[in-house]
């Protein structure tokens, strides 16, 4: 993308395994001489276990992490940057949205990355507030660095004023704990508060973008492409946020290896500002898997999006019997005769298809071994 500068890239995974292995093999080696030397050597020979252990324990982890991100880049198809532009072009329009009854969907075993159900994992989509997500995986990663804190006041920007769709109505006039502002990100979606949690944290929304879009590549979001820290349309801009399903399960995946984020994606219902202030908000979730009659057992998140280009998206996160699954449905769009997007029966087959898609995702994971 214009302006995007290429960050310093480390050596993946896969590549040190071969040093890890050695160094390994090295320290159980010394293990095998200590012992041969007898008792007077057992006291020196402790702080080599320790040692091999843990370079066992970080050689075992790194060839997990390559498993899981192999299992998810199993039958991933080669998107071009050109093709990701094209389709972030606003003038696409409609094309945008699925009709039968969504562009792509994904489940995968949020524990190894194994892929449970894809059906068009790789289709470009529109994320509109999913968008959110990455937000949130960064500020949260700042808060366990200390660069950030969750008591920190964030002032109010005109910008953050200024920010149309689903919102808290923030006022330059005040200021709020970042923990506020991420529980209005999450629940209500607000946009206005999106950027100002971006300003806070990042100076701008185009820094706070820009390192967006490094993380994704990071984690090897080949399809994603982030122009907005919200998902909301500016017309301004001709391009829309471009993703697949596929890329938003591996956000999905890395977010869930933060568990504090649970507080701010399962929450169904919060009062913004006092409730005795006259602008009080009673935020209630837009999340189907966390609301009464659409509930999902054991569901704690994540993120729904939506716009008229995008259509109804959602990745879901759901908890049972200490096993998590992640489902993620792009694009449903179901149409009238005109072409028209039809909101109610558009989040009914949103709602159903992941409801289905978790229960085989379970069922999946019941037919195999835990750990596989």
């Amino acid at each position: 993308m214009k302006g995007m500068k290429t960050p310093f890239r480390p050596l993946p995974l896969f590549l040190l395994l071969p040093a890890l292995l050695a160094v390994a093999v090295s320290c159980g080696r010394g293990d095998e001489e200590t012992s041969a030397s007898g008792a007077n050597a057992a006291p020196a020979a402790a702080p080599e276990s320790a040692a091999s252990a843990a370079d066992l324990a970080a050689l075992e982890a790194a060839r997990a992490e390559h498993a899981a991100r192999e299992a998810m880049e199993e039958g991933r198809a080669a998107v071009s940057e050109e093709q990701v532009v094209a389709f972030g072009r606003a003038g696409q329009g409609g094309k945008t949205v699925a009709r039968n009854p969504y562009r792509g969907a994904i489940a995968v075993d949020a524990d190894t990355g194994r892929i449970l159900f894809q059906d068009n994992a790789d289709a470009l989509a529109i994320p509109a507030s999913m968008v959110k997500m990455m937000d949130l995986l960064i500020l949260q990663e700042m808060i366990e660095a200390g660069e950030l804190r969750t008591n920190d006041v964030v002032a109010v920007s005109r910008r953050a004023y200024d920010t149309g769709g689903s919102q808290v109505y923030l006022d330059p006039r005040e200021s709020f704990p970042v923990e506020d502002l991420l529980y209005a990100l999450m629940i209500q979606s607000a946009n206005d508060a999106a950027v100002a949690l971006a300003e806070h944290a990042a100076g701008s929304c185009e820094a706070m973008v820009e390192r967006m879009n490094r993380r994704a590549r990071e984690l090897g979001m080949t399809s994603t492409r982030f122009r907005t820290v919200h998902g909301l349309t500016d017309k301004s801009d001709p391009y829309f946020d471009v993703s697949s399903p596929r890329d938003m399960a591996i956000l999905s995946r890395e977010l869930c290896r933060h568990p504090e984020i649970f507080k701010y994606t399962g929450t169904a219902f919060r009062v913004f500002r006092d409730q005795a202030s006259p602008n009080h908000i009673d935020m209630r979730t837009h999340n189907p898997v966390l609301q009464t009659g659409t509930r999902i057992v054991g569901a704690d998140g994540l993120k729904t999006g939506y716009t008229k280009y995008a259509g109804y998206s959602l990745s879901a996160s759901v908890e049972r019997n200490g096993r998590r699954v992640i489902v993620v449905v792009m694009g449903v769009g179901v149409t009238d005769a005109k072409g028209e997007v039809i909101p109610k029966d558009s989040k009914r087959v949103r709602d159903r298809t992941i409801s289905t898609l978790v229960e085989r995702a379970f069922a999946e994971l019941a037919a195999a071994p835990a750990g596989s």
